[in-house]
């Protein structure tokens, strides 16, 4: 699944300076690390699951971090092309949402989120935007 990155004031894409790690909720499974200077990332989506629940852990370079989550809500379909190739599993999203914290605790957080693509395959396509406020010029 493709994620982008846009200011939640102008709607516009943007580069996210600050750390951005990816983890989802109860596992010790880090699914991006410490990200810098990004302005989209991918994430996988479960093969056996209807619901990822996915854990956004923003840091900045004055010590300040919070944690906003992502709901994803997909329907996975076992995708098989030939006995020469591996199968896979393709995602239909139904659904996004996010929490977000307050921006008291660090000045930049997840305003909203918007489904563009539902469908994740192969394909190298923006699924998700994903619109930060922030408090300070990023």
């Amino acid at each position: 699944m493709q994620c982008n990155l846009y200011a939640a004031e102008t709607k516009s894409p943007m580069t996210l300076y600050d750390e951005l790690s990816v983890t989802p909720a109860g596992r010790d499974t880090v699914l991006l690390n410490k990200a810098t200077e990004i302005s989209s990332f991918l994430l996988p989506l479960k093969e056996s699951g209807t619901r990822d629940t996915l854990l956004l852990h923003f840091s900045n370079l004055s010590g300040q971090d919070a944690v906003d989550t992502l709901f994803v809500d997909h329907i996975p379909q076992p995708h098989f092309e030939s006995l020469d190739c591996p199968s896979s599993v393709f995602h239909t999203i139904t659904g996004v949402r996010a929490t977000s914290h307050s921006l008291g605790n660090m000045p930049l957080t997840i305003d909203s989120v918007a489904l563009v693509r539902s469908i994740v395959n192969y394909d190298d396509v923006e699924n998700i935007r994903i619109y930060l406020r922030s408090t300070v010029r990023q």
